[in-house]
C-alpha cells in the first residue's frame, strides 16, 4: 500500500498541478490529511472574528492531500474510489466564525454570535462537544468533506465544488464502506481528498463540523463510464443504496436536488429496467434526499434510493 503524508497537500486542484504520486489502476493508497484549518486551531483560545481574518493565519481552507495520478484513467472515463477506512485521531475542533454559516445572509442573527472554538475529544466511538451543561456525547460518523479529481481546464480552490470534479460537497455518505464514482477530465484523473469530519449535521449549518486530521485508505480504479453506469453526476453508492450528488456550484439547494434526482431517474431508466415514467413514480414514493451544504453559493444535495427497490 502506498502512503502520502500530510506534507503533500494543495489548496487548489487543476490540470496544471503536479501529482505527488502515480499509481496503477486498482492501487490502495493511504492519505494522511490535515483538518480544514491545516492544524492552526489547537485550543479554545484560537479564534477567527471573520472570514477575512482567517486568511491572515491560513494559507487556505480545506487542504487536500495529493493529487494522485492513476495510470489508465483517461478523459471520458471514470475513477472508482472505494473508501476502505477512515482512522480517527483523539480529538477534533469545531468553531464559529462570525459572518459565516446559514444565518449569515437572509436570516442573519442580530447581534451576531461571538467567535467561539471548542476542542472535542474523540474516544471509544464518540466525540464529546463541551457545553455549559457538560459534554454532549455524539456518536462518531466519520466522512470525507472534500474529495475530488481535477477539472478539465480551470484550477480552482479546494474548498469549492462542481459536478465536473466533485470537491467540497460535505456528503455524509462519502464514508468507509461506500464507493464514489467520478468523471475523469484529465490524464491520470489527479485525485485528492481532505477536510475529514468526525461528525457533521445535515447542511453543516455553521460552516464547520467536528474537523479532524485523519488517515484515509482508498482503492483507486480506472474504469469506463459504461462499466460503472455513469451518466452525468458524481455517484455515491453503498451496500444498501445508490445515490447521485447534485453539486453545481452557485445553484441553490432546490436546483441541486433536481440535478441529483434527474441523474438518479436516468440511472433507473438506463440501467435498472424501469421506464422514465416508472422511475419518476418510484422516486416520488421512496426517494431520499441528503442535504449536504446550505452555505451561500455552497448548496449541494444527494438523492438516493434503497437497493431493495431496484
Amino acid at each position: 500500500m502506498e502512503n502520502i503524508g500530510q506534507d503533500k497537500i494543495s489548496y487548489f486542484i487543476g490540470p496544471r498541478i503536479e501529482p505527488v504520486l502515480e499509481v496503477p489502476s486498482g492501487a490502495t493508497v493511504q492519505l494522511e490529511t490535515h483538518d480544514c484549518f491545516t492544524g492552526n486551531i489547537c485550543s479554545s483560545t484560537d479564534k477567527f472574528c471573520s472570514y477575512a481574518e482567517s486568511h491572515k493565519v491560513l494559507v487556505g481552507w480545506n487542504p487536500i492531500t495529493g493529487p494522485v495520478a492513476v495510470r489508465g484513467a483517461e478523459p471520458g472515463g471514470c475513477l472508482v474510489v472505494d473508501i476502505l477506512d477512515i482512522a480517527l485521531p483523539d480529538h477534533g475542533v469545531t468553531t464559529y466564525i462570525p459572518g459565516i454559516g446559514m444565518f449569515a445572509s437572509a436570516y442573519q442573527m442580530t447581534p451576531d454570535l461571538e467567535a467561539d472554538t471548542r476542542i472535542c475529544r474523540i474516544e471509544d466511538g464518540f466525540t464529546y462537544l463541551p457545553t455549559g451543561k457538560g459534554e454532549v456525547k455524539i456518536p462518531v460518523s466519520p466522512m470525507i468533506g472534500t474529495i475530488c479529481v481535477s477539472p478539465c481546464h480551470e484550477t480552482i480552490a479546494s474548498f469549492k465544488f462542481g459536478a465536473e470534479h466533485c470537491g467540497n460537497v460535505d456528503c455524509k455518505e462519502i464514508t468507509s464502506g461506500n464507493q464514489l464514482i467520478l468523471p475523469v477530465n484529465v490524464p491520470g484523473a489527479l485525485f485528492g481528498l481532505g477536510d475529514v469530519h468526525a461528525a457533521q449535521g445535515d447542511g453543516e449549518i455553521s460552516c464547520v463540523a467536528v474537523e479532524i486530521a485523519a488517515k484515509v485508505t482508498v482503492r483507486l480504479t480506472a474504469s469506463s463510464r459504461e462499466e460503472v453506469q455513469f451518466l452525468s453526476a458524481p455517484q455515491i453508492n453503498g451496500p444498501d443504496f445508490i445515490g447521485s450528488i447534485g453539486c453545481h456550484f452557485g445553484q441553490d439547494i432546490g436546483q441541486n436536488i433536481k440535478h441529483a434526482y434527474f441523474d438518479l431517474l436516468r440511472r433507473l431508466e438506463n440501467h435498472y429496467g424501469y421506464t422514465a415514467t416508472e422511475a419518476y413514480h418510484l422516486l416520488s414514493q421512496v426517494g431520499e434526499v441528503r442535504v449536504c451544504q446550505v452555505l451561500g453559493n455552497h448548496q449541494a444535495a444527494m438523492a438516493k434510493i434503497n437497493r431493495r427497490f431496484l
